[in-house]
């Protein structure tokens, strides 16, 4: 168990199918048993997880597993620890066409437990333990894992990789003990995911999706710059809805020792609907975060220096300040999204010159050996003497054309200042310095069809491109990756 175990999402609950018969004009016949969901793999498939749960007692069990078949005009071999396992939009990693066996296209395969058991006076006592993994590899998510796997390659023989908050813990996606009232919240304690992550899920149109949306494809966008900040490993969180308003707020205990991507994270967010505009309901959220000493590991393109591991890992450190603006309006089967994310990063307020251990364990060594400078500079804590500013904007449709067929459709559209003195010269992938002002682009389309309840079989693309600053170290500027999958849930 965590040291700070307190958080919450309540159990599926149980609900049973009825339907009522023809009635004769003089006799009134009984309504049929409900269908034993459990009768026949097809009821079962047939059925969703509120109506036919796997629970015993307060526990219920849950699985999702996710894969598929992915085109890369320039692509990354597949990784069989990194998180997304492909690299669906343009990455550094991208290199000429290629077939992939894709997993975890729309999101993240996970088997995890969830917990609900009343107490008293409309309270229960909620949890969540929730891992992820690749269901073709069957490894748990591991990023760093997949980055020391590269470690002194070259950028064209590297396979899928990059900074996550997922680093094969057995918890790697939550797990947090709390609270629940109907009247006064939720409130939650030990890993849990950041509010900045959960709003985006929510007001992303492809439900940020790993192969098709920026936001799923990294967690740098949840994590205000730094994906590890995605998750909190160590934090107390609360949600409260009262009547059409809610907020929230997470306050992150304990720093690098605890689990953590950075030594301090605060969130705040507000929000609420409004119900009967032109017919539909509009919902907005508002969301700030501070971080202290963010993380971002990076790898070795050469031959590691002599003293330390192959499984170590570089970083950059920054304090981040960030901001996210959220909005949804739904009218029937059709939902419209907008959103604005703004983020700032600055020098952080340490330099940790004997290094840390970052999440999952894995060490990142100081610029100190021996009491001398090392030339190695391991830990990166001046990138930011002139503030990065990053900014994205987005919009989108998701249309149920039934009840067993949705279309989704979206643009994302980031750009980023200059943050160094120097000229910067060049451009494209030859572009002098990845601190030069630039642009990136994706362009999503998504059709999801259920057949059953229990399974998707979707098929969709995302065409993303990079300019200036945010190309620099790239070997190509644009990807395009069609993507056909299945999804299973239980």
């Amino acid at each position: 168990m965590k040291a700070l175990c307190l958080a919450a999402l309540a159990t599926i609950g149980l609900a049973g199918f009825a339907h009522a018969a023809d009635v004769l004009p003089t006799t009134k016949q009984a309504p049929a048993p409900a269908e034993n969901c459990f009768a026949s793999i097809w009821s079962y498939l047939d059925s969703t997880a509120a109506d036919c749960p796997l629970s015993y007692g307060p526990f219920t069990l849950y699985a999702t597993l996710d894969a598929g078949l992915m085109y890369n005009t320039n692509g990354a071999p597949w990784s069989p620890a990194f998180v997304n396992g492909t690299q669906g939009l343009i990455s550094k990693q991208s290199n000429g066409p290629k077939w992939l066996w894709s997993p975890n296209n729309i999101n993240q395969s996970v088997i995890g437990v969830k917990m609900s058991q009343p107490i008293a006076n409309g309270w229960s006592l909620v949890g969540t333990l929730e891992a992820g993994f690749d269901p073709i590899s069957g490894y748990l998510a591991n990023s760093q894992r997949a980055q020391v796997m590269n470690n002194g390659k070259p950028l064209a023989l590297q396979s899928a990789n990059g900074d996550s908050s997922r680093a094969g813990q057995w918890d790697n996606s939550q797990f947090f003990l709390g609270f629940s009232n109907k009247t006064y919240g939720t409130l939650t304690g030990g890993r849990v995911n950041a509010l900045s992550l959960d709003g985006l899920i929510a007001y992303d149109p492809m439900g940020s999706a790993y192969a098709f949306s920026p936001f799923g494809f990294t967690g740098m966008y949840a994590g205000f710059s730094d994906t590890e900040l995605a998750r909190s490993n160590t934090a107390i969180k609360y949600r409260g809805e009262f009547g059409n308003f809610r907020v929230a707020g997470l306050a992150q205990i304990g720093g690098y020792n605890q689990g953590n991507g950075s030594t301090q994270m605060w969130q705040g967010q507000v929000g609420g609907d409004i119900h009967n505009l032109y017919g539909g309901t509009l919902s907005l959220d508002f969301i700030g975060s501070y971080a202290v000493n963010g993380v971002l590991t990076s790898l070795f393109t050469t031959p590691i220096p002599k003293f330390y591991s192959t499984d170590d890992l570089k970083a950059t450190l920054s304090n981040n300040v960030g901001y996210l603006g959220l909005a949804k309006y739904t009218l029937g089967p059709a939902q419209l999204f907008a959103g604005w994310e703004y983020f700032r990063q600055g020098n952080p307020s340490d330099d940790f010159p004997n290094g840390f251990k970052t999440i999952g364990n894995y060490s990142v060594p100081g610029n100190i050996l021996d009491n001398k400078a090392f030339p190695t500079v391991w830990i990166t804590t001046n990138a930011f003497n002139i503030q990065r500013v990053y900014n994205t904007i987005w919009g989108g449709l998701k249309y149920a054309i039934n009840n067993r067929l949705d279309v989704m459709g979206a643009v994302y559209y980031a750009w980023q200042n200059t943050f160094t003195t120097a000229p910067c010269t060049g451009h494209g992938i030859h572009i002098s310095s990845s601190s030069c002002a630039g642009t990136l682009d994706t362009f999503s389309l998504l059709i999801d069809y259920r057949p059953v309840k229990r399974i998707d079989i979707y098929a969709g693309v995302a065409l993303s491109n990079v300019y200036a600053g945010l190309a620099n170290g790239f070997q190509a500027t644009q990807n395009i990756d069609p993507t056909v999958g299945v999804r299973i849930k239980f």
